[in-house]
C-alpha cells in the first residue's frame, strides 16, 4: 500500500466510505483538481431523452481560455462501482445527452445558477473578462456552439482507462486519493489537465491564456532511438481532451550527456495506449533545428515530465529556458 510522508510523519491511504463522502472532498479541492479559473456547479438534474436520460453529479464551466469558455458534465465515482455496467454506461447516457439535448442543459443551467447567488457571482466575475455580457449569452456558447465535454473524477482510475477505450474521444479524469495520519488529512490528486502548470504560469505573467502547440517530452538514449526514430511515435503520455484538440507537434529534449532540443516532427494523430489511460502520438515529417541548449541551468529548467510550448518558441529558441517564458 502507498504511503506519503511529510514533514516525518507517515500518511496511509484511507479509502472514502462512500460517494457522497468523495464527492464532498472533490467540492472541497475542485480548484486543485479542476483549475483555479473553473467553477463547479453543484447542481444534480436529470438530462437527456427517454434512451439515454441520466443524472450527472454536477457541471463545470472552465475560464481558463477566457476567449472560449469550456463547459463540462462532472462525474464523481467510486472505483469500487462496476467500470463496465455503471461508470461507462453513464458516461455514454451523457456524451448522448450533450449531443440532442443542448438546449434542456443550457435551460436548466440558466436556472439553477440563478438558484445559487454564489455561483452566479463567480460566473459573472469571470464573465467580465470575457466577450459575453451576459449569463444566458455565455451559457448558448456552452452548449450549442461548443461541444460539452465530459470529466470523471474518481479515487482510483483501475480499468477505467481500458473501458473508456471505447469512446472515440475519452473523457478526462482526474484522481483524487485521501491519505491519513491520526486525524491530519492529505490528499493525493492528478489533475484534469496536466499541462496546467506551465499554461498557468505563463497566465500569471500575461493575464491572458497561453496558447500552445507543441508537446516537449524528455528522453533518454534508448528510448529516443526505439520509439522516435525507428518508430515514428512517442507514447504513454497523459493528454487531457483540450490537449489532445491543440497539439500538432512534438520535440524530444536528450536527457544528459546530450542536454539538449535538435529534433521535432508533426503530430500525425493521437490514439490511446494499451490499456494506461495515456496516449500514443504517431509522428511525421520528422526535422531537425539547431540544438536548444540549456541556458540558465536553474532547477526546473530542462523538462522531466512533458511541458508544452508552441513551434514559433521551439524555432526561434536559443536555450530552453526560452520555451517556457
Amino acid at each position: 500500500m502507498a504511503r506519503i510522508i511529510s514533514n516525518n510523519k507517515e500518511y496511509s491511504l484511507y479509502d472514502f466510505d462512500n460517494e457522497a463522502e468523495f464527492e464532498k472532498a472533490v467540492i472541497e479541492n475542485q480548484k486543485y483538481l479542476f483549475g483555479k479559473d473553473s467553477v463547479y456547479i453543484d447542481v444534480k438534474r436529470r438530462i437527456g431523452r427517454d434512451s439515454h436520460r441520466g443524472i450527472p453529479d454536477a457541471f463545470l464551466i472552465d475560464f481558463y481560455d477566457t476567449k472560449k469558455p469550456q463547459l463540462y458534465i462532472v462525474e464523481n465515482e467510486l472505483a469500487s462501482h462496476d467500470v463496465y455496467s455503471h461508470i461507462s454506461e453513464q458516461i455514454a447516457r451523457f456524451s448522448a445527452s450533450a449531443l440532442t439535448s443542448p438546449n434542456q442543459i443550457r435551460d436548466m443551467l440558466i436556472k439553477a445558477v440563478e438558484n445559487e447567488p454564489e455561483v452566479k457571482g463567480e460566473i459573472e466575475k469571470h464573465l467580465s473578462q470575457t466577450i459575453f455580457k451576459t449569463i444566458t449569452e455565455l451559457m448558448l456558447q456552452l452548449t450549442e456552439k461548443e461541444d460539452i465535454k465530459i470529466v470523471v473524477a474518481i479515487n482510483d482510475d483501475t480499468e477505467l482507462d481500458l473501458a473508456f477505450r471505447v469512446f472515440k474521444n475519452p473523457p478526462d479524469t482526474v484522481i483524487l486519493q485521501r491519505y491519513m495520519c491520526g486525524d491530519d488529512i492529505s490528499y493525493y490528486y492528478e489533475p484534469m489537465r496536466e499541462e496546467i502548470e506551465d499554461i498557468e504560469i505563463g497566465k500569471k505573467k500575461t493575464g491572458e491564456a497561453v496558447d500552445f502547440d507543441t508537446v516537449v517530452c524528455a528522453a533518454f538514449e534508448d528510448g529516443f532511438k526505439h520509439a522516435y526514430m525507428e518508430n515514428n511515435a512517442w507514447w504513454a503520455i497523459r493528454l487531457s481532451q483540450k490537449a489532445r484538440e491543440q497539439l500538432k507537434y512534438l520535440a524530444i529534449y536528450e536527457k544528459a550527456p546530450i542536454a539538449h532540443i535538435s529534433h521535432y516532427a508533426e503530430i500525425e494523430r493521437i490514439e490511446p495506449y494499451k490499456d494506461t489511460g495515456k496516449f500514443i502520438l504517431y509522428l511525421k515529417n520528422k526535422k531537425t533545428v539547431k540544438p536548444i541548449k540549456l541556458g540558465t541551468g536553474k532547477k526546473g529548467e530542462a523538462p522531466q515530465a512533458p511541458r508544452y510550448t508552441t513551434l514559433g518558441k521551439l524555432l526561434n529558441a536559443e536555450s530552453v529556458s526560452e520555451l517556457w517564458g
